[in-house]
């Protein structure tokens, strides 16, 4: 940046100086806008330089004149640089008419009405920003005869190069029609539109910072290419819910989707067709196959995914309801879009919260457009709220903690605990360094080597980069794999003492499950484990990634009489009982969404409204 005293005379005063004060603190901010605005615009002129061959040429054969249209506008600190676009009308526009272009202009061409609808006529400003005389986020560039009417805040918005796109391009991407008709379209838009514009870039400088020129970047794409729909129907009495695994979906919200429809709402669910789907058809659902892999971190499906929910969603569904990473992400952003009412559920924050630096930022910024204009935010425990809250990501008011996805103590009924001549611990999840499990490997080959009378089985799959180092545990003679298995009411069963090392969780349904079925628990000391435990009286709490506090716990429970063990079991579901039962959860879900309100309605009305059919 320049010293303050070396800005042109028209810009040094003290409005200027209140926003000069703000991007000098943010230096790096600066040099990695432009950094990144080089190699972007060079990777993207490569990329798309077949699409600006095809429109050169349908141009050129459209009609008589450049390919180009270029003007004079005004970047930083006031200089006056030629503007590249496609040429979208007739050569001598400017002679027959306004530097502003209104609705229904005559002299848009037939081409130039196709590149104007999505924007393409802005592609050869990449040049402009591969020079430096503009970027891809900050203030549109004006003629000099609309700089010359800027007031001396207005004048602040030269501070930084002008842009390809704003919130004020965004906020006004209708701009054309907003001054079509006006007697005087120069007048309108320096003295009624253009200073509503600069509110917005102005407040864009005082936020000024790498990661909130990409979300614009982001509004900007969502905003071109996902156009509201004037076609949607209106409101139905059909619930949407969308998630990523059905057999997750039913063990966990099968009573909820069942209040709901209770209420009197259908239920339409879009989630990858697998087995399981066919138990949801059964309870009436519609199910819609909506397959995508959760792990990939490639762009262009994720794109896929997002178009995918916007073109199902054109009917107007009362409110929606998501679960997991994606659905929570694409799905939010396709109910905001279509303007559904719609409640996420954050089951966990996950590996990116949990390790931070750039991947926790980058899934920061993708959850924003959805979690912030949620109409409700659900957590499994309070520290994950925190984290969302403390991140921006949504505000307290709108945040629910609820125990979990809760527990149907009627299904998990007390399992008689086993006389077993050698101590059976268990581990029931994915098999990945972030369930802990390397944090064991050291205890069970002290066991192992002393021959104490005790075995550790594991189920669950692999992650892919973990299966390798799980070798190591395969060569000691007192662990058993037995892979995946869905019947873990069996091995519960058969164990007397679920262990779960991990590093992080929403709220660990299996510790709800073993716990139902009286089993003491050994455990991570951190949110979505410590709360199903009481320390010493259900259970054992022990230190994250602390091998030494998870030996201790091992042989403090190695220690009780099988009387102990079984005492401390009964224990162990009387806690469950009482803080996790899934009726509760639930009860407080519809009550947040307005589904017991419904309820109670239909329940003291008669006749009683019947549920709605399925779509077919």
């Amino acid at each position: 940046m320049l010293s303050f005293e070396k800005l042109p005379e028209n810009m040094q005063n003290e409005s200027v100086r209140e926003y000069y004060d703000i991007l000098s603190k943010r230096k790096s901010g600066l040099v990695c806008k432009r950094i990144f605005d080089f190699f972007v615009a060079f990777i993207f002129l490569i990329i798309l330089s077949p699409l600006l061959l095809v429109i050169s040429i349908a141009i050129a054969v459209d009609s008589k004149g450049g390919v180009f249209f270029k003007q004079k506008r005004v970047t930083t600190y006031g200089k006056i640089f030629t503007i590249y676009k496609f040429r979208t009308m007739v050569s001598d526009a400017e002679r027959l008419g306004s530097q502003i272009t209104v609705a229904g202009d005559n002299r848009v061409t037939n081409v130039g009405k196709v590149l104007r609808k999505f924007h393409l006529d802005e592609i050869p400003q990449l040049f402009n920003v591969l020079t430096g005389d503009m970027s891809f986020v900050g203030t549109r560039p004006e003629v000099p005869k609309y700089v010359d009417a800027y007031t001396d805040e207005m004048m602040a918005t030269l501070l930084l190069p002008a842009g390809i796109t704003s919130l004020a391009s965004i906020k006004y991407k209708d701009e054309n029609s907003l001054i079509s008709g006006a007697d005087d379209v120069d007048f309108v838009y320096i003295n009624k539109i253009l200073p509503d514009k600069m509110k917005y870039n102005l407040a864009a400088i005082k936020k000024f910072g790498f990661f909130s020129d990409m979300g614009i970047m982001f509004k900007t794409f969502f905003s071109v290419f996902f156009k509201d729909d004037p076609t949607a129907s209106a409101e139905t009495n059909r619930v949407l819910v969308i998630a990523e695994d059905a057999r997750s979906l039913i063990l966990t919200r099968k009573e909820l989707l069942e209040a709901i429809q209770n209420s009197g709402y259908g239920i339409d669910v879009f989630i990858p067709e697998d087995s399981h789907c066919d138990t949801l058809r059964e309870m009436g659902i519609n199910v819609t196959d909506v397959s995508f892999n959760r792990r990939s971190t490639n762009p262009f499906a994720d794109l896929k995914l997002l178009r995918k929910y916007l073109s199902l969603t054109k009917i107007r569904y009362s409110f929606a309801v998501t679960y997991s990473v994606k659905p929570n992400i694409y799905g939010g952003m396709a109910m905001r879009k279509r303007k559904i009412p719609y409640y996420i559920n954050i089951t966990g924050t996950g590996s990116a919260f949990y390790k931070g630096g750039l991947l926790k930022k980058i899934i920061t910024f993708l959850y924003k457009p959805s979690s912030r204009h949620a109409s409700g935010v659900f957590f499994e425990n309070s520290e994950d709220r925190d984290s969302f809250v403390k991140a921006r990501l949504c505000k307290i008011e709108k945040t629910h903690v609820f125990s979990g996805a809760g527990i149907n103590t009627d299904m998990f009924e007390p399992a008689e605990y086993p006389r077993n001549n050698i101590t059976k611990f268990l581990f029931i999840g994915r098999l990945m360094e972030e369930k802990g499990i390397e944090d064991l490997y050291p205890v069970i080959k002290k066991y192992s080597e002393n021959h104490i009378p005790a075995d550790f089985e594991f189920l669950g799959d692999f992650e892919d980069e973990y299966k390798a180092s799980f070798e190591k545990f395969l060569k000691l003679d007192n662990v058993i794999y037995h892979g995946y298995k869905s019947n873990i009411k069996d091995y519960i069963g058969a164990s007397n003492c679920l262990i779960l090392p991990s590093y992080h969780e929403g709220m660990a349904n299996v510790l709800l499950e073993a716990g139902a079925l009286c089993r003491p628990l050994i455990v991570s000391n951190i949110a979505g484990c410590r709360e199903a435990v009481v320390d010493g009286e259900t259970g054992y709490l022990f230190t994250v990634k602390n091998s030494a506090e998870i030996e201790k716990a091992f042989d403090r429970f190695m220690s009780l009489s099988f009387e102990e063990q079984k005492e401390m079991g009964l224990r162990s579901r009387e806690h469950i009982v009482k803080n996790f039962e899934r009726k509760n959860v639930v009860e407080k879900a519809i009550t947040v969404m307005g589904v017991k309100n419904r309820i109670d309605k239909r329940e003291s009305s008669s006749p009683a409204v019947e549920p709605q059919p399925v779509r077919a």
